[in-house]
């Protein structure tokens, strides 16, 4: 018998509510353990997720699966998917109306899931689930209530792998987004997960204040999402 998540995800499987059902190859709904402790909610699918119909699995993934194993974690452990369900056309911005019409998909997931923690992945998803027009660079370092659960800001994967080889006058955003990924085990932690994180690395100093709109790195003949920071 389905889940209820399943039923949903089965249902989003066919969704034509924006126009994004035009370009794309699938769905990408979610992955992970159903009943976590911790949800991680991206912006949208690119060229591998599209593919693969699996969120995160490309460059941005395995930097994600790093960070995880830096605090203890596996995938297995987390459920991760993103604000729109479907791959915008060369990996534009999703726009405002493809954003509403996902919502109610992503207000299941979070529902269903019921996860502790929180953790948005770029600008997109945090100003989506917070509600505000606060870009990422000054909304990450903080934690924030949502729904009866608490909510942590950072940078997209991409974002972080795009600035690898500048130069900043704080740290870099990879190195940001090990810091929040150490104030996540705390948070973790505080909430005595059955999955609690181990052994942080040293804290790196505070946040960076990088450009506004990066061109984060490129799946194959793509361009990424813009935003990220």
């Amino acid at each position: 018998m389905q889940t209820e998540l399943e039923r949903v995800a089965a249902e989003a499987a066919t969704c034509t509510r924006c126009r994004l059902h035009e370009s794309r190859t699938q769905v990408v709904f979610g992955q992970g353990d159903p009943h976590a402790e911790l949800m991680f909610v991206g912006e949208a699918p690119g060229f591998h997720e599209d593919r693969q119909g699996l969120p995160f699995v490309g460059p941005s993934g395995q930097l994600l699966n790093r960070l995880l194993a830096g605090i203890g974690l596996r995938r297995e452990d987390v459920y991760i998917c993103n604000v729109v369900k479907s791959r915008p056309p060369r990996n534009r911005d999703p726009q405002p109306d493809e954003i509403a019409a996902c919502r109610p998909w992503l207000d299941a997931q979070i529902r269903l899931v019921d996860p502790k923690v929180v953790v948005t992945l770029g600008n997109f998803a945090a100003k989506t689930l917070l509600e505000t027009t606060t870009g990422i660079s000054r909304l990450r370092g903080g934690s924030y209530p949502f729904q009866g659960r608490v909510l942590l800001p950072t940078f997209h994967p991409a974002a972080a792998l795009h600035a690898e080889g500048r130069r900043f006058a704080g740290p870099s955003p990879r190195e940001a987004m090990e810091e929040d990924f150490r104030t996540l085990a705390t948070l973790l932690a505080e909430r005595a997960g059955s999955h609690a994180p181990r052994d942080p690395d040293p804290d790196p100093d505070p946040d960076p204040d990088p450009d506004p709109d990066p061109d984060p790195v490129a799946e194959p003949g793509e361009s990424e999402q813009l935003g990220l920071f």
